[in-house]
């Protein structure tokens, strides 16, 4: 396949502005209970009657979109930073890295990244030193799981 036909393949499998807006709201009320600027008791309640615990996006995005998506996350949860994601998506932000954003009674991320020379590699190494997470680990070829507890 060449590059442009990989690169129309892609553009193909983005999702459109109105799916993003969808998935950042799946995300806040996925997280309602890290993702409201409220930090009263009432709407701390709310929150924990809204959320879930579990869930994985049915759509991959890109890095900045993921970016985006994460930074809902006000200060930190458990030992992730939003901060994190955006230094992820600095350093490989022209790799063609799309992620699937989840929860898993904590947070998580899936990575899917393309099979380039070193890549998955250097996304490895990054995620471990960097990110700090509590697990990494190949779920399957090519897509990286990450997790915070």
């Amino acid at each position: 396949m060449t590059m442009e036909a990989k690169a129309k393949m892609q553009a193909r499998n983005q999702p459109n502005s109105e799916q993003v807006a969808d998935l950042l709201r799946e995300f806040r009320v996925t997280y309602a209970d890290a993702t409201s600027p409220d930090e009263s008791e009432a709407a701390r309640r709310g929150a924990l009657l809204k959320r879930r615990m579990e869930w994985r996006a049915e759509r991959q995005i890109s890095l900045s979109q993921a970016k985006r998506c994460y930074a809902q996350i006000h200060y930190s949860y458990n030992e992730f930073r939003p901060a994190m994601i955006a230094a992820l998506c600095r350093a490989f932000s022209g790799d063609g890295i799309t992620v699937t954003a989840a929860r898993e009674f904590s947070v998580a991320i899936y990575l899917h990244v393309p099979d380039q020379r070193g890549l998955r590699t250097r996304v490895e190494d990054f995620v471990r030193s960097v990110l700090q997470a509590d697990a990494v680990a190949w779920t399957e070829p090519g897509t990286l799981r990450v997790w915070w507890d």
